[in-house]
């Protein structure tokens, strides 16, 4: 079993990578569209498009392939190490029942699961890539589109409309697209890939031990600010009505529910191979709750005496909406300072018609603004007794120099309001 802290900024290097790539995308992007002249010629400006687009996509591409040399690389060390933590609370679980667990490094079952985990893991990040460099051609496409639209229509200068356009793009962010209809930022999309990845594989190694130890029990983990079940979801989509419960595989017993019924997992007892039959439940999409080989003589550590779950069910409901504030601030400031890369991006690379001063004036104002929500950020956690995730509001090409600048930005704007 993993504990929920265990998946903690553990996506942070991995995650940092795909941070570059976006920022590398968003530069390109912001500096091929201040390069583009005003065409009046339909043919030449298609022609020049496609060539921009092509442009954009090798550099892109090159990129891709560095990134995907070191995805490979840390996305095994990560999946390895969850395995060994997993496994060192499963030894130590069942070797109070007299139990010994075999070193999953020397299992040639457990191996072979941990390769199928991390091949269909590298697929997916695979796809990650390979969406994101077909978006952003998209949208380069489009926004030099409603660029041309807005000067034709006599809306905007070239100038004024790259720049309107640029910064809601900056802190819009790259799309990723799922066939389900669901989108996420590239961002979201890579923490949900790697830490699903992370539970996924370090559950199917548990798997096997459940058939190693011969038990038709699993207990799973608990935590306060379990996900709570949304209107027309099913119960299993609450994670908070089955985290911390001991449950049958196979058949159910007075107080041992049926695992799949009750949370969506099914496992094979004679392969111990997991399925996730509904993805809303345990070890779906972003899940951070694990099981573990489970025997009824043993003490449950999530239930009191009485057999009631230690967590109270509106405190559990209270810290799950508090992060959800939460998270939306931190894509908030993300956004942020995303649009003031792309803000100097402008001011280092200006159109002969644009007006530094005017684009420097903006970016002090949107300094400025950033610490103002810096702030608001920090107070709503402490008031609300919350760990400050400064990982989630990293951003790639804002190190200590840019903010250095932000904030020679916004003592600025502070000193001529």
């Amino acid at each position: 079993m993993l504990l929920p802290d265990y998946f903690t900024n553990k996506e942070d290097r991995l995650l940092e990578l795909y941070r570059q790539l976006e920022n590398f995308i968003l530069k390109d992007i912001t500096r091929r569209l201040l390069s583009a002249g005003e065409m009046t010629a339909t043919a030449d400006r298609l022609i020049w498009k496609l060539k921009q687009m092509g442009e954009s996509q090798a550099a892109i591409e090159q990129k891709l392939r560095k990134l995907t040399r070191l995805t490979q690389k840390e996305l095994r060390s990560l999946l390895k190490d969850a395995v060994l933590a997993s496994w060192e609370d499963d030894r130590a679980t069942l070797g109070q029942l007299g139990i010994e667990l075999s070193n999953p490094l020397k299992n040639a079952a457990v191996i072979r699961v941990m390769d199928a985990e991390y091949k269909k893991s590298l697929g997916e990040l695979t796809n990650l890539t390979r969406t994101t460099m077909k978006q952003s051609q998209i949208d380069l496409i489009n926004m030099l589109d409603e660029a041309d639209l807005r000067v034709a229509a006599g809306a905007q200068s070239y100038s004024a409309a790259v720049c309107d356009i640029l910064d809601r793009y900056a802190g819009r962010g790259i799309y990723v697209d799922y066939p389900s209809g669901t989108r996420r930022t590239l961002e979201a999309a890579v923490r949900l890939c790697v830490v699903t990845s992370m539970n996924q594989t370090a559950a199917q190694v548990t798997n096997q031990y459940v058939v190693e130890a011969q038990t038709n029990y699993v207990l799973f983990s608990a935590h306060l600010g379990a996900r709570v079940k949304q209107k027309e979801q099913p119960d299993l989509a609450g994670h908070d009505l089955w985290q911390g419960r001991v449950f049958c595989i196979r058949g159910s017993e007075p107080g041992y529910p049926n695992l799949l019924e009750s949370t969506g997992y099914d496992i094979d007892p004679v392969t111990g191979v997991g399925t996730v039959v509904n993805p809303l439940g345990a070890h779906g999409y972003g899940c951070r709750h694990s099981h573990k080989p489970w025997d009824t003589r043993l003490r449950n550590p999530y239930v009191d005496e009485n057999g009631n779950l230690k967590i109270d069910s509106e405190e559990n409901k209270k810290r799950y909406e508090l992060q959800q504030k939460q998270r939306a601030m931190e894509r908030s400031l993300r956004a942020w300072k995303r649009k003031l890369i792309e803000k100097q991006e402008q001011i280092n690379n200006p159109r002969d018609d644009m007006d530094v001063d005017k684009l420097q004036q903006e970016y002090d104002r949107m300094s400025y603004q950033l610490t103002q929500k810096n702030k608001v950020y920090n107070d709503f956690c402490k008031q609300n007794d919350l760990q400050p995730q400064y990982d989630r509001i990293k951003v790639a090409d804002f190190g200590r120099e840019q903010t250095k600048q932000a904030n020679q930005g916004a003592r600025r704007y502070k000193k001529e309001k």
